[in-house]
């Protein structure tokens, strides 16, 4: 299938994939770029291209200040995660449990290249359902604290979700999100989890364990495909190229690895997904015929509709020229995702209770801010 993408989109795209082609940017290009990768938090990820190809003193005074503060922004945000699983360890420390590291964190305790580059805003863990309410409970003696919420908001974290309520620390404001799954539990997905902690292989702490390396594909692909909106998720896609191409150059059987896992996990059409949408998109050297592999794929019809769909949704919307194209992609992609999260009977009082929410909250910022 043919990828058919905006110019704004080609020059986000080739700056990623080849960024020799940045030395032809005009600097009008590269602002365009600069609000382009920021929306989609690949700015510190564009900056480490751009110091690994050479490029840097071919890039405008004025950008190269825009590079330099987002990559001191990721290493600012990741130190302050690494202190937070620290802590969270410390915490813990005299509580016998298995702690999965997830995301972000993970991608940099497995040394997967450039992610140095990645922008990670939270903490995020995976932990045994049976340890969750003490785990809970040691940390908000030990000072996390969970956000305000909404007697709804906090139901639907502690009934209907695969993780409770964000944790903050009083003192440093770092959140962590605590799963016990990675699917929510209302979705039609089913993971078992007991088959994640298994296979989880240990760090050279020795007190905290990442998925396997299949396992840490799928999850990222079920992020990305399931979990999330998709909208502005190009980050998530590009994740999932980089541990593509790093595991499979590290183990000679890791395709079929892969696809006999998502067959396991019964998820196999977001797995097809994610490889095709990572080859079409990033070049992913995914072989020719291992997607044939996977039980059951996506029909034609699903294909072609989410072929259509989803680079318009992934790719950021030019920030001056919006199309409605994109937008209507979007809110497909929004009620698909909570579609596969909810049944009806949950999911129709659950999109109300959010547009009524968001009437309110934009009602309350006009009355604020009168224009």
């Amino acid at each position: 299938m043919k990828l058919d993408l905006s110019q704004h989109s080609l020059m986000l795209v080739q700056g990623l994939i080849n960024p020799d082609s940045l030395t032809h940017y005009s600097e009008s290009d590269w602002e365009l770029l600069i609000r382009l990768a920021r929306r989609v938090k690949l700015l510190g990820r564009l900056t480490l291209l751009v110091k690994e190809h050479g490029l840097w003193n071919q890039v405008p005074t004025r950008i190269a200040s825009q590079l330099t503060s987002g990559l001191v922004q990721v290493e600012k945000l990741q130190q302050l995660n690494r202190w937070e699983l620290n802590r969270i360890l410390w915490a813990l420390d005299e509580f016998n449990t298995s702690i999965i590291a997830l995301k972000g964190i993970a991608y940099g305790l497995a040394e997967i290249p450039y992610a140095t580059g990645r922008l990670s805003v939270d903490l995020d863990l995976l932990i045994p359902k049976a340890d969750l309410a003490d785990i809970e409970s040691l940390l908000t003696v030990k000072g996390w604290r969970h956000r305000t919420l909404s007697a709804y908001d906090e139901r639907y974290y502690r009934v209907w979700s695969h993780e409770i309520p964000p944790l903050v620390h009083v003192e440093r404001e770092t959140e962590v999100d605590i799963h016990h799954t990675l699917a929510p539990l209302t979705s039609r997905l089913k993971i078992d989890t007991r088959l994640l902690f298994e296979a989880a292989i240990p760090t050279k702490d020795k007190t905290i364990k990442l998925l396997s390396p299949v396992d840490m594909v799928i999850h990222c692909a079920v992020n990305l495909f399931q979990n999330n909106e998709i909208a502005n998720d190009l980050r998530d896609l590009l994740d999932l190229h980089d541990l593509l191409v790093f595991f499979s150059v590290q183990d000679a059987d890791f395709w079929l690895r892969l696809t006999d896992r998502a067959n396991q996990l019964r998820l196999a059409q977001i797995m097809f997904y994610g490889l095709h949408f990572s080859q079409l998109i990033f070049k992913t050297p995914v072989p020719g015929k291992i997607c044939n592999r996977l039980r059951p794929r996506p029909g034609k019809l699903k294909l072609w509709i989410m072929h259509r769909l989803v680079p318009l949704a992934l790719f950021p919307q030019h920030p001056d020229k919006p199309t409605l194209s994109a937008s209507m992609a979007r809110f497909v992609l929004y009620l698909r995702s909570h579609l596969i999260r909810m049944p009806l009977y949950i999911l129709l009082p659950h999109l109300i209770y959010k547009t009524m929410r968001m009437i309110r909250l934009k009602s309350g910022n006009n009355h604020s801010h009168p224009r």
